[in-house]
């Protein structure tokens, strides 16, 4: 994912460019330029004008571009009035937001009066509502992230990964590339067995904290296995959290134990990320965010919880069954 900072004018056509080179990577699956240039432009306009700047996050994938303005400004009040065409408070024809819904075939927003907003547009293919939605950003000066994720669905639930490989850079890249390359040998394999893969997977790098958790529909339950620092929450409807266990370790060095724990999930959120984002953060903060897409809940958590010495990744999931 690209991370674009977008806080004067010029930065706008920078915005622009690079998401349609984004689009480029999807190769035969490549999109209209028009369309995305013209979403990624009103929404980096509107991040100048609404939200007194703020950041234009950008990924290719699955047909698709995923789209997502955050800013820290005023917020809207009325997200629908703000929706209308001809709806402005900046004295500008009021016509973005609309232009973007129109455009996208995936288009939500979460917005607070006084805390900002996260504007998710996806230009392309439809989200798909079953599988996670995930920010992950590189550490500022990076070229590539040492964090990575996957997932693996089947007919009774879904399977996580999130890795971290120790430090940043292209080392701690190959470490998290040898547990996610593992992971999808491992398919079918329990969180506790599977993490046991992953750490002999890891011995030739420089190691990390990983964590795999596994979501069972029809029993609403999650099991979930960690070494080191990967945090791991599930949130209710109403934004209630329950924190889950990680052992201690360097998964690739040092794994004294390794256990996995079950946790009663319900219809809600799993909510998986790395040392780069902070762990005070709380759904409670952000009435109704627990029902929003789940790529906003990781966008807003991103905004306000990157440490921004690092590589941070969120990765946020339904739990319940499509």
């Amino acid at each position: 994912m690209i991370d674009i900072e977008v806080a004067d004018p010029s930065q706008v056509a920078d915005a622009r460019r690079r998401a349609v080179a984004a689009c480029a990577s999807l190769g035969e699956h490549a999109l209209p330029d028009g369309a995305l240039a013209l979403a990624a432009t009103e929404l980096a306009t509107n991040l100048l004008k609404h939200g007194g700047g703020g950041r234009l996050l950008v990924a290719a994938g699955g047909g698709g571009v995923d789209l997502v303005a955050i800013d820290r400004g005023h917020g809207m009040a009325n997200v629908d009035a703000c929706l209308a065409d001809g709806y402005s408070t900046a004295g500008t024809p009021g016509n973005g937001l609309g232009a973007v819904r129109r455009l996208a075939q995936t288009f939500e927003v979460a917005s607070w009066p006084g805390r900002g907003a996260a504007v998710y547009a996806r230009i392309g293919a439809p989200a798909d509502a079953a599988l996670p939605a995930a920010v992950a950003v590189p550490k500022p000066g990076e070229e590539v992230s040492g964090d990575g994720w996957s997932v693996q669905r089947d007919a009774d639930g879904m399977t996580l990964l999130v890795v971290d490989g120790l430090g940043h850079g292209t080392e701690a890249a190959l470490a998290a590339n040898a547990a996610v390359e593992q992971f999808g040998r491992s398919t079918g394999a329990g969180p506790a067995e599977m993490l046991s893969a992953l750490h002999l997977a890891m011995r030739p790098t420089r190691g990390g904290a990983v964590a795999v958790a596994r979501v069972e529909w029809r029993t609403s339950m999650v099991a979930f296995a960690g070494l080191g620092n990967i945090a791991g929450a599930l949130a209710s409807g109403d934004g209630q959290l329950r924190r889950m266990v990680s052992h201690n370790g360097t998964a690739g060095h040092v794994a004294r134990k390794i256990q996995a724990f079950d946790y009663p999930c319900g219809d809600g959120l799993l909510i998986m990320h790395s040392d780069g984002i902070a762990t005070s953060w709380s759904l409670g903060a952000y009435p109704g965010l627990a029902h929003a897409h789940p790529m906003l809940v990781a966008a807003v958590l991103y905004r306000d919880w990157a440490r921004g010495r690092d590589d941070a990744t969120v990765v946020v999931a339904r739990t319940g069954r499509p």
